[in-house]
């Protein structure tokens, strides 16, 4: 039979009890904040990044349409947390989380980018409205002279309206104002290039630096141009540029092919006109490619 506590064991046990620390039985941290703009309005769906130092992990949230959120379960540590909104700069700040206390909540003021004033132009070009956009560029440059993008983009409405010349004049104006515009670099030398004038496209070209230029298209230009002037050599280097670029470009697979056959580099050139036909095998290409396949058997 189990003895009976005495009075003084159970007095000590109640006292050393006592004694205890009193635990929460949070051991997770918990950060919470809102997010708001300059004005004091709350922004929704802006993003809150918390980044655990000790090993990198981490937590997304999204505030709500009070511009509020909260992050539960969170080791206790130092993070770093970065805030980023629409048409907000980010910010970033560090903070200490405790697990056993309550954190203070995070209070977040983003700022409003500036708008471009460009932004009104830009908005009619997406949407295929040259002419508009043309005037509105028009306008904005006559309150900015000074403002490069403006050119540019009007070198680029007159390119869709057709008025080529305009075009290039847009694009010289844009180098006056600074010599390295790469939109002015890149669109006078395909420009020049689609023309068929080697040698003006290649004095701009030379200027860009390969990796600003993006369009595909620009190489398959550019190579077409060699194979049509007899550098061979130059117009595979071309047409292989605009393939990594855009892998699914049955033009270039084809000029590729042609231009392989013209060094006598059969294999290569007969696996060429194969992805011709795997990409496109219903296009008139590809029945050309089947052809030069036929007679190279």
């Amino acid at each position: 039979m189990k003895k009976a506590l005495s009075a003084a064991t159970v007095y000590v046990l109640l006292a050393f009890s006592f004694a205890l620390p009193s635990f929460s039985s949070r051991i997770f941290a918990i950060a919470e904040g809102t997010v708001k703009s300059e004005k004091g309005n709350p922004i929704k769906g802006a993003k809150v990044i918390l980044i655990f130092s000790e090993d990198e992990t981490k937590y997304e949230v999204e505030t709500d349409e009070k511009g509020k959120w909260r992050k539960s379960n969170l080791r206790p540590g130092q993070y770093t947390i970065e805030f980023f909104a629409e048409g907000h700069g980010p910010l970033n700040l560090t903070v200490q989380l405790s697990a056993i206390k309550d954190n203070k909540p995070i209070e977040i003021v983003l700022a409003r980018i500036p708008e471009s004033p460009l932004a009104g132009a830009d908005a009619l070009y997406e949407k295929g409205n040259y002419a508009e956009a043309l005037s509105g560029y028009q306008k904005v440059l006559e309150e900015n002279p000074q403002l490069i993008q403006a050119y540019e983009k009007i070198g680029l409405c007159y390119y869709h309206l057709d008025s080529v010349e305009k075009a290039v004049e847009a694009f010289k104006m844009a180098l006056e104002k600074d010599a390295q515009s790469v939109t002015a670099l890149i669109n006078l030398s395909a420009i020049y290039l689609e023309k068929g004038d080697l040698e003006e496209g290649l004095r701009y070209y030379e200027q860009i630096g390969e990796e600003n230029i993006k369009d595909p298209g620009f190489f398959f230009n550019l190579g077409a141009l060699f194979f049509k002037n007899g550098q061979v050599d130059l117009a595979i280097s071309n047409f292989s540029k605009c393939l990594a670029l855009d892998p699914k470009y049955v033009n270039a697979y084809y000029q590729l092919g042609l231009a392989q056959l013209n060094k006598g580099i059969i294999e290569e050139a007969k696996s060429n006109f194969q992805k011709v036909i795997e990409i496109a095998p219903d296009s008139d290409k590809a029945s050309l490619a089947r052809k030069i396949l036929e007679s190279l058997k």
